[in-house]
Formats: structure tokens, C-alpha cells, sequence
């Protein structure tokens, strides 16, 4: 058998595949040297060493990379990585009929995505971001339109609109989504978006180049006609952006966590929409349903909700907390 059992302790969890130690996507520590890493979020890629040997796609190491991550790819006997839908790169680790890790992922076919379809297995760790009922997202194309809608009302007055977004993944997204809507106004773009745009056009993403922008110097560029500026969604903290406010700039967010009073006052965004890269409630629960497993583990996000919503529905759930004692041999 190549699944022996997984591990959890207060570094992380590991599962072990064919005798050898893989700690799991998130583990912040471990004894293993070889370790799975779906994709290049902050959250992911932290603890990880420079050379450690990671399972990986190829533009989850370029992502790491560019964030300060240099990693070691590798593969393993009996492993085969699919793709999640989440971001560039991301992927869930699979031992076929046996384990399934998805990291973070969406169900949604997208226009520059597929939708995540989980392989079944024994055993399952899946995310649970948003692993809550309230958390149902409306159709994603019906967002975009009313988006747009705002946008070029917004830009046939004459205002700086700035759409905030992770710069990685989110940002890319939503300028894929929106640049083929915005033409003929000027479009410009953070310092760190751009370098990620770089690497999603290097996988043959459709995103337009745009002039980089920051620090009051920059803010020449955007007067005049109405022009639109991706930002990272942590602006409120960054001069350039308080300068954009101060001139009447108009700001949007765009997370699923808008579903929460409050939000829009939280990130300083005048609106915000619900355009995720992660699964909702309903997505969740459809892609446990398709893998099928005998045991599911919960882990990154809202656990308790999820674990508590699956097992309502049938399934051996437990949340993978990092405090757990050891579990091992699952599989007879």
C-alpha cells in the first residue's frame, strides 16, 4: 500500500506515501526535507527553506521564487498533482483512489480556469475558507457585469477607479476579467501586481501590460479622464493610495468575504463584490461529495463549520488542527 497514514503534531501534518515523509501544504515546520506546496500564497510558502525539496507545479516555484522562495521541485512515485482552479499553479497532491490534499481550490469553470474536479479517495484533507452556508456566491458572470457596469459609470465621469485585489491571483484575475471591458480608458497597475502579471502571461495569460505606478510622483499620470488603478486589497495601508482617496479616487473590492457587514470599512473600499478564487459553501460540499471519501480531514479556514456541516451529511469529518495528537494507520 502506498498510503501508510498521516501525522499531526503541533509543526504541521505529514502523510506518508510509499515509506517517505511529505509534510503537508501550510506546515510550518516538520522533520521531513520533502514537502507538498500547491500553490504560492504567503500562508503556503511560509517555513519553507531555501532548497527545500518541494512537489510542486513549475509556476508555483517561479511565484515562490519571486517572492523570496527558493525551491528545489521534485516529484514522487504514485504522486500526480491536479489542477484546482485557485490561482496559477496551484494544485491538490494525489495518491489515485487513495489521498487527495487540495490546498486551496474553486469548483467554478472560470474564463482563464477550469474548475477544480477532485479525483476520489480513501482519505481527504480539504480546505474550508469558506466553509459556512451564509458564504453562497452569486453567479460570477452576473458580478463581473454589474462590476463593469459601476466601473465605466464611474470612469465616464471623469474618476480614478482603483480595484483592490490580492496582488497575486486576484489581481491577475480580475484584469483578465475586466481590461477587454475598460478600453479605450488608461489602465495602470502596482509594482508587485505587474511582476505577477509577468509570470501569468509567461503560462500564456491574457493580461495587458500596463505602467506601474506608486508614490506621489505617479499621481501626474492619473489626472485628467477617468483611469483605473489595480492595487493590492492591503491599500489602506500604502501613501500612494491614501494621496489617490484624498483626490477622490473611487475604490472597489472584490473577495467573498464582502458577504460580511462591514467589509467595505475594513479594506477603506466605497464597494465591494463577491469574486472569489476559493470554492463557497456549496462548492465545498459538492467536491467532498465527488471525492467520495471514508475519512475527511478539515484544515485552512472554517473547520469547525465544515467538519460540523459534513458530518450532518454523513461523512467521518474531523478538523485538522496542528494541537491534534498523532493519527496514523487509517487504512486497513
Amino acid at each position: 500500500m502506498n498510503l501508510v497514514g498521516i501525522n499531526v503534531d503541533s509543526s504541521g501534518a505529514s502523510v506518508r506515501i510509499r515509506g517517505r515523509s511529505v509534510v503537508l501544504d501550510g506546515a510550518r515546520g516538520g522533520p521531513s526535507n520533502l514537502r507538498f506546496l500547491s500553490h504560492a500564497h504567503s500562508d503556503h510558502i511560509a517555513g519553507l527553506r531555501p532548497g527545500q525539496r518541494v512537489i510542486c507545479s513549475e509556476p508555483t516555484s517561479l511565484l515562490a521564487a519571486l517572492r523570496g522562495r527558493i525551491l528545489s521541485r521534485t516529484t514522487l512515485k504514485g504522486v500526480r498533482l491536479v489542477p484546482t482552479g485557485h490561482i496559477l499553479g496551484s494544485m491538490a497532491l494525489s495518491v489515485p483512489g487513495e489521498f487527495l490534499c487540495t490546498g486551496d481550490f474553486n469548483d467554478r469553470d472560470r474564463p482563464f480556469f477550469s474548475g477544480f474536479r477532485p479525483p476520489t479517495a480513501k482519505v481527504l484533507v480539504t480546505e474550508a475558507t469558506y466553509g459556512s452556508q451564509e458564504f453562497s456566491f452569486d453567479s460570477e458572470r452576473q458580478v463581473v457585469e454589474e462590476a463593469v457596469d459601476k466601473i465605466k459609470e464611474l470612469l465616464n465621469l471623469g474618476k480614478r477607479v482603483v480595484i483592490l485585489g490580492y496582488p497575486l491571483g486576484k489581481s491577475q484575475h480580475l484584469q483578465m476579467l475586466f481590461d477587454g471591458h475598460l478600453r479605450p480608458f488608461p489602465c495602470y497597475s502596482w509594482p508587485s501586481i505587474e511582476r505577477y502579471n509577468e509570470i501569468y502571461r509567461l503560462f500564456g495569460k491574457d493580461i495587458a501590460k500596463k505602467t506601474e505606478v506608486a508614490g506621489k510622483s505617479a499621481l501626474d499620470l492619473l489626472d485628467g479622464s477617468g483611469s483605473v488603478v489595480y492595487m493590492p486589497s492591503y491599500s489602506k495601508r500604502i501613501p500612494f493610495y491614501e494621496e489617490l482617496r484624498k483626490k477622490g479616487a473611487v475604490s472597489m473590492a472584490f473577495s467573498g468575504w464582502s458577504l460580511l457587514s462591514g467589509y467595505s470599512k475594513g479594506v477603506d473600499a466605497d464597494h465591494s463584490f463577491v469574486i472569489s478564487d476559493h470554492a463557497d459553501f456549496d462548492g465545498l460540499i459538492r467536491s467532498v461529495e465527488r471525492a467520495s471519501p471514508e475519512r475527511v480531514y478539515v484544515t485552512h479556514g472554517l473547520t469547525g463549520e465544515l467538519t460540523r456541516a459534513l458530518r450532518s451529511r454523513g461523512f467521518d469529518a474531523r478538523p485538522l488542527f496542528r494541537t491534534e495528537s498523532t493519527i496514523s494507520r487509517f487504512l486497513d
